[in-house]
């Protein structure tokens, strides 16, 4: 195994102190421009990380953990960031939270350790790395978070399965019988929390015998309440027939759910508006939105699990999927909210956290296989919904075809009526 990179090689090599080295990598300004690039070039060329400084100078881990998400604006990711730090807390961590407003070179450095103040790991919802940014990083223990990119070796991924959540979602409108589903928050990324959540909405509203008509996709750039209100004023301003919206977060339906409003449309009495993330607006709006609610405890749980292995552990470089539920207690009144949904799959997608226990009865998988009528869908009820659905995710990830889903245990007859592709 190659010798890790020293401060001194840094300085041996750009010609300087090890203290100008550390006041280049501590940004103070107390260092001339020439020779500050000139130690920046060190740096690359050695593949040094400087986080390593603090504790070779200190000896022993810093028991603090860095946080990165995108925003704090968008609730949920608030939210996260709180309970993190109450749960880190009680194993004797410090969370620091840091905000990448979606900067490439800012997710980089720290998963490369190379951001200002050295920690023991990083658990990090990403919306700029590409996977050649988590090869040979050298830096602290990477946790992930989210769609854009999957486990690694040596790095964990956590997150609620989105495709299997929006075919939830799609059933629980279809039995209602909406007619007209329209999905609001494609982004045109090759991966991403938004391509699995359309991918199980088409999935679904095609094993329902629905089809997908490009109109009724929307593409939004930014997930906020404002965007949600502006392509749902497009679309009533287009003439579209919509009778459900099935947004990308809480926020764009919230958005929505105003544009509707402000029109005089009854919702959910004429339109249904469902999102996902339960953050605490959803409950307080009027009326009260349905949404997709992650085990938001069991993420952070597992996410912690991950970050803090010993010695890389079993957790490390694992994919655990988090469990969800559909909640629409207050827009049904006397009904209770829905369990946690669970998965029956032997894919490894399907993998689930120790501490997690499932959920799912087995009168809900003959319940799914009497409703398979209603739905109009052609498929066998061999596996339950939503390890069907893990199955389509598996293929669609891959970019494989039709026969890949005669593989995960659908009959032939099944597949050929499957107009998934």
């Amino acid at each position: 195994m190659a010798r890790r990179v020293s401060i001194k090689d840094v300085a041996q090599h750009a010609g300087v102190s090890w203290k100008t080295v550390s006041n280049v990598v501590n940004d103070r300004p107390v260092v001339r421009e020439e020779t500050r690039r000139r130690v920046e070039r060190s740096i690359q060329e050695l593949g040094y990380v400087p986080n390593r400084v603090g504790r070779d100078l200190r000896g022993g881990p810093t028991r603090t953990i860095a946080l990165v998400v995108p925003e704090l604006q968008n609730p949920y990711f608030a939210r996260l960031a709180e309970l993190m730090q109450i749960a880190a807390r009680e194993r004797g961590y410090t969370v620091s939270v840091e905000v990448s407003l979606g900067d490439p070179e800012t997710e980089r450095a720290h998963v490369r350790g190379l951001a200002p103040r050295p920690v023991d790991a990083v658990i990090i919802s990403p919306t700029a790395l590409a996977p050649a940014d988590l090869l040979d990083a050298g830096g602290p223990r990477v946790v992930l978070l989210g769609e854009r990119l999957p486990a690694a070796a040596e790095i964990s991924h956590v997150a609620i399965d989105n495709v299997a959540s929006a075919v939830d979602v799609v059933h629980h409108l279809v039995e209602q019988g909406r007619e007209r589903l329209l999905f609001l928050g494609m982004d045109g990324a090759v991966r991403s929390t938004a391509t699995d959540r359309l991918a199980g909405f088409r999935a679904a509203l095609r094993f329902a015998g629905r089809e997908v008509e490009p109109a009724m996709i929307r593409e939004v750039v930014h997930w906020d309440r404002a965007a949600g209100r502006r392509e749902m004023e497009a679309v009533l301003a287009a003439g579209l027939e919509v009778d459900a919206v099935v947004a990308g977060n809480d926020l764009l339906a919230l958005g929505a759910l105003g544009a509707l409003l402000d029109h005089g449309i009854d919702v959910p009495g004429q339109v249904a508006v469902v999102g996902w993330d339960d953050i605490a607006e959803a409950a307080w709006s009027r009326p009260a939105l349905t949404t997709i609610a992650p085990d938001l405890q069991a993420l952070i749980t597992a996410a912690l699990d991950a970050a803090l292995a010993e010695g890389g552990g079993e957790s490390a470089g694992s994919e655990t999927v988090i469990a969800h539920r559909l909640g629409w207690a207050i827009t049904h009144p006397g009904e209770e909210v829905p369990p946690l949904v669970g998965h029956e799959c032997d894919n490894p997608l399907c993998q689930r956290p120790a501490h997690w226990k499932p959920s799912t009865p087995a009168e809900n998988r003959a319940e799914w296989a009497a409703r398979r009528h209603r739905l109009g869908s052609p498929l066998r009820d061999r596996r339950g919904a939503r390890g069907r659905a893990l199955a389509i995710r598996a293929a669609l990830l891959a970019g494989e075809g039709p026969e890949a889903i005669t593989a995960q245990g659908l009959q032939a007859t099944d597949r050929d009526q499957l107009p998934l592709w």
